[in-house]
């Protein structure tokens, strides 16, 4: 079991390497099944390793507020970068052609992030498929960026 869980962790670091490599190369436009969808390159502190890790994540720009989801396609466990950010809230982020920018990443309090997530159903309707696959309540992040 283990040894598919590793090879499941490294086929997913290979499609985000990609995904990184194809952003970096198209001034952050992707294909395949996140093109079209707003995308950014999130680079944070690893939790217990303390190295850089950059992830491509979806994001939402609501009302001039840069969003992201931990939603982990449903997962009964938020996403890596999450806990990184949890615990290294001080980030970078690359939106399209733009240089990276710093940021620090502010998790949504309960009833803030009620009030958000239904306006990313509404631009994503998977994001609602998600949240029906787990029992965590999927957090939000926001990006404030310097």
């Amino acid at each position: 079991m283990e040894v598919m869980a590793d090879e499941a962790r490294a086929g997913e670091r290979d499609f985000n390497q990609r995904t990184i490599d194809e952003f970096r190369a198209n001034g952050g436009k992707v294909g395949g099944q996140f093109e079209g969808f707003p995308l950014l390159l999130l680079t944070a502190i690893g939790a217990k390793s303390g190295q850089p890790r950059t992830t491509p994540t979806g994001y939402f720009d609501i009302d001039g507020h840069v969003y992201i989801v931990g939603s982990s396609a449903g997962r009964d466990r938020d996403p890596a970068w999450a806990f990184n950010i949890r615990a290294h809230p001080e980030v970078t982020v690359e939106i399209g052609a733009d240089p990276p920018k710093n940021a620090t990443a502010r998790e949504l309090p309960r009833d803030e992030r009620d009030s958000v997530y239904p306006r990313i159903v509404e631009r994503a309707p998977g994001f609602g498929e998600y949240e029906k696959r787990t029992d965590r309540v999927i957090p939000i992040f926001e990006l404030v960026l310097s």
